[in-house]
C-alpha cells in the first residue's frame, strides 16, 4: 500500500456531489484504499471516511488547516465542472530552504524559527522581526528563495519533459523552471506554465508517479525515518513526495513530523547513501 503525496488548498465556490452526511471521500486519504463508511472523522459540518482506525488516528494528528484543506480538495473533485465558479488550487511544500530569507542567518541561529504562510506559501524566518520585512517587499523576496529553491531542487528532478505538455523541455528553445507552492515545476514554455497554474492538481500526480519511479530503486533506508521501524510495519510503505524528494514512511501518521523538519530527514536519507 502507498500513497502519492501532495497536499492541495483550495478556495473554491461551488456545489458539490457530496450530500449532507456523507464522507468527502471514497478513498482513504493514506492508503488510498476503499473506506469504510463507519470509521469517519468530522471536520466542521463534513464527514471524512477511512478504510481502517489507524489511519483515522494518524487524520487526528493533523492541524486544522491541512484537515480544511483536505476536505476542500475533496469537495473539488467531487464538483461538477460546469458548476464550478472559483477555484483557486496550490501545491503546499514546507519551506526547503535553511536560511532566513531576511538576514541569511540560519533558522535556529535566534533560538527557535519563525514559521509563517504568505500568500499560501510556507516561508519560515530566523525571528519574529523577519516576516513584516519580508512582507514589505514580497515580489523581490519570493523571486531571492525562488532562486534558491530550483538550485536545491534541479538536481532531483525526475523527468526531461514537460510536465504539461509531454515535449522536450529544450523543445522551444529553454525550459522554464518555476517554483509553485514552494516546489519545483518545469514546462517546455510559457504557455504551458500557464496552463498549470490554471489547474495544477491535473498535472501534479503525473510528476509523483515519475518521482517514485526514479527514486524508489535507490532509496537507501530500509525503515521508517520517522517511526524508526520496518517500512512494511505498518502496512506501508508509504510514499511522500517533499520538494520532488520521496520519503518512505511506515504509516500516514508519520506524515506531520517529516513536514516539521524537512530538511533533517533529507540529511539522514543523504547520509545513508
Amino acid at each position: 500500500m502507498y500513497m502519492l503525496f501532495s497536499m492541495f488548498m483550495a478556495i473554491l465556490v461551488l456545489p458539490t456531489l457530496v450530500f449532507a452526511g456523507e464522507p468527502v471521500n471514497d478513498l482513504c486519504p493514506f492508503t488510498g484504499n476503499a473506506v469504510n463508511p463507519n470509521v469517519t472523522a468530522q471536520v466542521g459540518d463534513d464527514s471524512v471516511a477511512f478504510c481502517c482506525g489507524g489511519c483515522l488516528n494518524g487524520f487526528n494528528k493533523w492541524d486544522d488547516a491541512r484537515k480544511v484543506a483536505y476536505v476542500a480538495e475533496q469537495k473539488a473533485a467531487n464538483a461538477k465542472p460546469e458548476a464550478a465558479k472559483t477555484i483557486v488550487l496550490a501545491v503546499t511544500t514546507p519551506y526547503l530552504l535553511d536560511t532566513c530569507p531576511i538576514t541569511g542567518k540560519k533558522l535556529d541561529s535566534m533560538g527557535g524559527e519563525v514559521v509563517e504562510v504568505i500568500d499560501g506559501r510556507e516561508v519560515r524566518f530566523c525571528c519574529a522581526g523577519c516576516p513584516p520585512q519580508f512582507k514589505a517587499d514580497k515580489e523581490a523576496k519570493f523571486k531571492e528563495i525562488d532562486a534558491k529553491m530550483i538550485a536545491q531542487q534541479l538536481p532531483y528532478y525526475p523527468i526531461d519533459t514537460c510536465v504539461v505538455s509531454g515535449d522536450k523541455l529544450d523543445s522551444k528553445g529553454a525550459s522554464v523552471d518555476f517554483i509553485y507552492g514552494n516546489r519545483l515545476f518545469r514546462t517546455c514554455c510559457n504557455d504551458c506554465k500557464d496552463e498549470f497554474l490554471a489547474t495544477p492538481a491535473k498535472f501534479v500526480p503525473e510528476l509523483d508517479e515519475a518521482i517514485i519511479k526514479a527514486q524508489k530503486k535507490n532509496y537507501p533506508l530500509d525503515y521508517c525515518i520517522i517511526g524508526r521501524g520496518p517500512l512494511d510495519g505498518m502496512g506501508g510503505p508509504d510514499f511522500m513526495i517533499v520538494g520532488n524528494r520521496l520519503v518512505q514512511l511506515c504509516c500516514g501518521g508519520c506524515i506531520q513530523k517529516v513536514l516539521d523538519d524537512p530538511l533533517k530527514v533529507f540529511a539522514e536519507i543523504d547520509n545513508a547513501k
